[in-house]
């Protein structure tokens, strides 16, 4: 039995499938990561000033900047063979001690000690073989070995696994290019067998499955035209969100289906750029793009309040995905630190050091490490392109005291 809290299933994804704060997309080069940025910048009515560096000091907003430092911990994965996007993303299993680490090419690596070392995953007898860019996972909540992957590009867009990693299955052929950016699961079915998934930068690509991924049909023809509605998540076998970044310039925001895909009607015009954070109060959150707010819904999706605005236009808070302490405190990577809100989104401090670096994109935490780890990628369109020296950093945090 798991101890994930009720609905903890997106962890890697959000980031790499909508625009993130550097202001790239997933197939785009970003930029590499040069350390903390010295700069100042509005939130929230005050003023953030940091030094630029870990261990630095000053005030956000108003809010002491704490002094840690970050630690590398990318170990072994330095440098392996891979391509652009090579260090995809990232996840922290709730109720274990389980780092996971997406590289493009080379599939899903775990962690038990902190990211000190990863060992790659799926080498059990009869896996099937990931080598897509890793863009979220969703943990079955009833039973903890059983979780799904979900990726971009080289081959199938979802894989399920039912014993932690050993051995994935892939669930067919959802798209023709083999690409998704997430995938949401009927877990109020005990059989599994409602599945949904996004496309990638392409409109109307949403496909569901009632067989449990043998065979998929499209449920997009009657969201809009010209937007990436990619993003799903699935609260019953008929009804279901789906975040639509506005890709190519369509509409963003969350729409809704109660009859299984075939209409589809706006809930809100904001959020829709992340995978939706289904906290374990029942609440659900959605970033809006480029970070300009955050929304929730406390009935399924029916009704939405924005709970905060970026009126200044800054970036400060809202990164691309939202995670939830095992407290029920939000977090979230801004231009500059981590963040974290106390009061459901409405207020934000920083809870960490100055980044790293300025193209951080997402962040984690481990409740058995007690740690942040955020990640950074490089992008090159011909030949291999290593994982970067620093793909990985962590950052000491006891949700308990802190």
């Amino acid at each position: 039995m798991s101890l994930a809290p009720k609905g903890w299933t997106v962890v890697a994804g959000g980031l790499l499938f909508a625009v993130v704060e550097s202001g790239c997309t997933f197939i785009t080069a970003c930029p590499n990561g040069t350390g903390g940025n010295n700069n100042t910048a509005g939130a929230g009515g005050g003023n953030e000033t940091d030094g630029g560096n870990a261990g630095s000091t000053g005030t956000a907003g108003g809010a002491p900047i704490p002094t840690g430092a970050w630690t590398n911990v990318t170990s072994n994965l330095a440098g392996l063979a891979s391509e652009c996007g090579n260090m995809a993303g990232m996840s922290a299993k709730a109720d274990e001690d389980l780092l996971i680490a997406g590289i493009a090419q080379l599939g899903l690596w775990s962690s038990t000690d902190g990211g000190q070392t990863w060992t790659q995953m799926g080498a059990g007898a009869g896996s099937d073989v990931i080598t897509n860019r890793l863009t979220s996972i969703v943990y079955d909540p009833m039973t903890s070995q059983h979780w799904y992957e979900s990726g971009i590009y080289n081959n199938v867009g979802v894989y399920e696994t039912k014993d932690d990693g050993v051995t994935f299955k892939a669930l067919g052929t959802i798209m023709t290019n083999g690409t998704c950016d997430g995938v949401g699961v009927d877990f109020t079915d005990p059989d599994r067998k409602t599945l949904v998934a996004g496309g990638h930068e392409a409109a109307q690509t949403l496909r569901s499955t009632q067989d449990g991924g043998a065979t998929w049909a499209s449920i997009g023809a009657s969201l809009p035209d010209a937007t990436n509605c990619t993003l799903p998540l699935v609260i019953d076998a008929q009804t279901y969100l789906v975040g639509c970044g506005g890709y190519g310039g369509g509409p963003s925001g969350m729409y809704r289906t109660t009859d299984g895909g075939m209409t589809w009607n706006l809930a809100t015009a904001t959020g829709g750029a992340s995978a939706a954070l289904q906290a374990s109060d029942g609440s659900i959150y959605s970033v809006s793009p480029n970070g300009v707010g955050i929304t929730r819904s406390t009935d399924s999706g029916v009704t939405w309040t924005d709970v905060w605005k970026d009126v200044a236009n800054t970036g400060f808070v809202a990164g691309p995905s939202l995670r939830e302490l095992p407290d029920g405190r939000l977090v979230t990577i801004g231009k500059h630190y981590v963040m974290i809100s106390s009061d459901m989104g409405a207020s934000w401090a920083p809870v960490s050091s100055a980044l790293p670096y300025s193209d951080a994109l997402g962040v984690v935490y481990s409740a058995q490490q007690k740690a942040f780890f955020v990640w950074h990628q490089t992008c090159g369109f011909s030949g291999p392109v290593p994982v970067p020296t620093d793909a990985i950093m962590r950052y000491d945090f006891d949700y308990t005291t802190g």
